[in-house]
């Protein structure tokens, strides 16, 4: 009988040091998916736009455009991951003539396309009244400080993207007007 009280014992308890092992490895692997989705939350996110902004890298903005239509203003957006540096984008469909004033502070950079992401920024397909010319920061980038216009002259669809560095006292909170469309 006491050997049965022995046998009884000795396979609770190796049905507990079973159970606990089998609990640690399936919570090891709870660990590991929990791992796997934070870094695929940080290089993937729903409403990415990676953009490419030379001398710097791309830039992931972590933000959904928004489609540029009347009078708003349009706020930080967005961010880059690190640095804090704010973004926002702007997207229209561009008829010749189509304009948009702009009022903030903050570097501009066009792109025609009608997606993300944004390769190549361009100086073409539009005449920028009182934007400053940045390109030693951004390749193809103006600043807007305080007012500014872009028109386009050629009908495509565009992207306007705004970078903001805060410690140079910008923001991405821009104020446009669409007028032409």
């Amino acid at each position: 009988m006491k050997s049965l009280q022995n046998k009884t014992k000795l396979i609770i308890l190796l049905g507990l040091v079973a159970g606990l092992f089998l609990q640690c490895e399936k919570k090891d692997d709870d660990k590991d998916k929990t791992l796997l989705l934070g870094l695929a939350a940080l290089t993937n996110s729903p409403g990415d736009c990676t953009v490419s902004a030379p001398p710097r890298a791309s830039i992931n903005t972590w933000s959904n455009p928004v489609t540029a239509n009347g009078t708003a203003t349009i706020s930080k957006i967005g961010s880059v991951p690190i640095v804090g540096h704010q973004t926002a984008a702007l997207k229209l469909t561009a008829k010749n003539g189509t304009a948009v004033a702009l009022s903030g502070n903050a570097f501009v950079i066009v792109y025609q396309s009608s997606t993300c992401p944004l390769s190549n920024s361009t100086r073409s397909g539009f005449t920028p009244t009182s934007l400053t010319d940045s390109n030693s920061e951004f390749t193809n980038s103006y600043t807007v400080s305080g007012t500014g216009t872009i028109t386009f002259t050629t009908a495509a669809d565009y992207y306007i993207f705004f970078y903001a560095i805060p410690s140079r006292g910008q923001s991405a909170s821009v104020t446009y007007v669409v007028t032409g469309l």
